[in-house]
């Protein structure tokens, strides 16, 4: 076994060491304020996205799961009252809204990032920067073969390149690597 290889098993390890932390704080969260792991991600993503992203289709193109599956998710969350429906004109086409339970569920919730948060502040800015770079090198070579869906700076259609560094057209600047979004609101996908 080569030394590429062995290197990318170990960080392949370590990512997913990471994902079983996330995952875990997730359930216990979810457990507490009794519901799944699936809901919970469900109200912190229409928490912080716009309602054009906050319907089923939407939902479940962005956990890779079944539309069904996501409906009985959202069914459950309508029925708890920590979600509501607003119709686009089509009975079929809504989007969702936290209601005002929703909203204070979505904020105790805000600890499911504390472990992470709490080791990345001991870690120097110098490290962290690191370890962002590597994160966005990871992303943007897994985005380009289509495995995962996020609105990137990368693959925008605002995005571009000027003398050789990232620029943002819709900002009109200059982008450093810690401008770079992994989740962007105006995101336009690139032809």
């Amino acid at each position: 076994m080569s030394n590429s290889v062995n290197e990318n098993t170990k960080i392949v390890l370590g990512i997913e060491r990471l994902s079983t932390l996330f995952r875990a704080a997730l359930w216990d969260e979810a457990k507490q304020c009794g519901l799944s792991p699936l809901q919970v991600q469900i109200m912190l993503f229409i928490a912080s996205h716009t309602q054009t992203l906050n319907n089923v289709s939407c939902l479940a193109k962005e956990f890779g799961i079944t539309k069904a599956t996501v409906s009985d998710a959202v069914r459950s969350l309508l029925g708890k009252k920590l979600l509501k429906k607003q119709s686009a004109g089509d009975a079929r086409a809504f989007s969702l809204h936290l209601t005002t339970s929703g909203h204070k569920l979505v904020e105790k919730l805000g600890a499911l990032t504390q472990y992470f948060d709490e080791a990345l502040t001991a870690i120097p800015a110098s490290e962290r920067k690191k370890i962002w770079e590597g994160l966005l090198l990871l992303i943007g070579h897994l985005q380009k073969t289509g495995v995962i869906p996020l609105r990137m700076c990368f693959n925008c259609q605002h995005f571009s390149e000027r003398k050789g560094a990232p620029y943002c057209n819709l900002l009109q600047q200059s982008l450093h690597l810690e401008h770079i979004r992994l989740d962007c609101p105006e995101h336009l996908l690139a032809a």
